[in-house]
């Protein structure tokens, strides 16, 4: 293609000035337009053209632990910056624990690890909080221990309690506006029936510490917030089942898919498909578990939707099918008939089986005898706004947990297990 001359006008070389006075006077009004602009443009402020500011960084707590770690992954998979606060081990810093439980790189860019104890006072290093105060909108607190019966109360419930109240005091004044605090949908204690989002303490009993002290903490952490002028989200998920990362330490109990992999075990050594198995529980009562990436989903959305400010939302799965319904998708898909869910009243004597079955179940038997419907119409309708659709337990599901359950969790995403835990 052949070369286009280009015309060029010197620099040095001005235009002959126009004859016509119109023309004169307009091109002068133009020069000192012209000027005035530039002198105006030199006095105002200098201003970046099409910046984009992106959204302050999420500061999540617990973000080595079973939902702390899905909710980083949900946050980065959104394109957020996260900030997450965690301990350093023996030979594992605190960013590689985090990086390990998220399944990310240690150096991933949009992910911020800064060293803290919550059992601690003071949280936070003063250079830590400085940058924090300046950083930081929203706050997902995930953080907790998960042990059902402590050792050692006063730790158990300075953990809890204390530790995100003095996390909140050091992040107040800066641009903290918003706090979601997952707790768990078992505050409820021993209640049956119907519970409301929006009933906390009505005088009911406990399975045990840990669900008196997560109530504890959602009363202690309002009032603390109300006090700094903090907005609090409370999430309260059912029984969360999913893959857990390596780095919550065996907690919290994979006893739900420890089940399902006893019953697979037992399946493939059962004659004709016959597995004669009669588990204590509710029949009729919902099966009240929730998939931990639906817990992660709705934990972000709850923690900076306008329509959540100030509210308390369960998270759960959509019309739970019963127990009986659940056992019966279980033996389905790993080909076996006898499977029966019954009640206490009419177990009977157990076989030497059953016997086995129910002991590895003790820890949870009292849910499984618990009727308790949570009803969670608020949450649906925030998350239903932010677009986040209603976990639903039905046989595709529960073939997903089968199969992960009989994988291990090995190929579930750097190097997790699988698990449950109530919340």
């Amino acid at each position: 293609m052949a070369d286009v001359p280009l015309h060029r006008v010197a620099a040095a070389a001005p235009h002959p000035a126009p004859r016509h006075p119109a023309l004169r006077r307009a091109l002068a009004r133009s020069r000192r337009d012209d000027a005035r602009q530039r002198v105006e443009a030199a006095a105002a402020p200098r201003r970046r053209s099409r910046v984009v500011i992106a959204p302050a960084a999420v500061l999540v707590t617990g973000g080595t632990g079973f939902v702390g770690a899905a909710v980083i992954r949900r946050l980065l998979d959104g394109g957020r910056g996260v900030v997450a606060l965690a301990r350093s081990r023996p030979g594992l810093p605190a960013r590689e624990r985090v990086a390990l439980a998220v399944g990310v790189a240690p150096d991933h860019p949009r992910l911020d690890v800064v060293e803290a104890d919550l059992a601690d006072p003071a949280p936070l290093a003063p250079a830590d909080r400085a940058r924090l105060l300046r950083a930081v909108e929203t706050a997902i607190h995930c953080a907790g221990d998960t042990t059902f019966h402590p050792a050692a109360m006063d730790v158990f419930r300075a953990g809890h309690v204390d530790g995100p109240r003095a996390l909140l005091r050091a992040l107040a004044g800066g641009r903290l506006a918003r706090w979601a605090h997952v707790s768990t949908a078992f505050v409820c204690g021993r209640r049956t029936g119907r519970v409301r989002e929006d009933e906390g303490d009505v005088g009911q009993d406990f399975h045990n510490a840990y669900e008196r002290v997560k109530l504890e903490a959602e009363t202690a952490v309002r009032r603390q917030a109300g006090d700094l002028g903090i907005d609090v989200r409370v999430v309260r998920p059912a029984i969360v089942v999913g893959a857990a990362p390596a780095t919550s330490g065996g907690r919290p109990s994979a006893l739900f898919l420890d089940f399902v992999r006893a019953l697979a075990a037992l399946a493939r050594r059962a004659r004709g498909g016959r597995l004669p198995l009669r588990v204590v529980g509710a029949p009729a009562a919902p099966f009240n578990i929730v998939p931990v990436d639906h817990v992660a989903a709705a934990a972000v959305a709850l923690a900076e939707a306008p329509a959540a400010s100030g509210g308390t939302f369960h998270v759960v799965t959509a019309e739970p099918p019963p127990q009986r319904a659940v056992l019966d998708l279980l033996a389905a898909r790993l080909g076996v008939d006898g499977l029966r869910v019954v009640d206490r009243a009419g177990a009977g004597e157990p076989s030497p089986l059953e016997a086995r079955v129910a002991r590895m179940l003790a820890a949870y038997a009292e849910y499984l005898e618990q009727d308790v419907r949570f009803d969670d119409s608020r949450a649906r309708a925030v998350l239903e706004a932010c677009g986040v659709p209603a976990s639903r337990l039905d046989a595709a599901v529960v073939g997903r947990l089968v199969e992960l359950a009989l994988d291990g969790g090995a190929r579930a995403g750097g190097g997790r297990s699988v698990a449950c835990r109530a919340s």
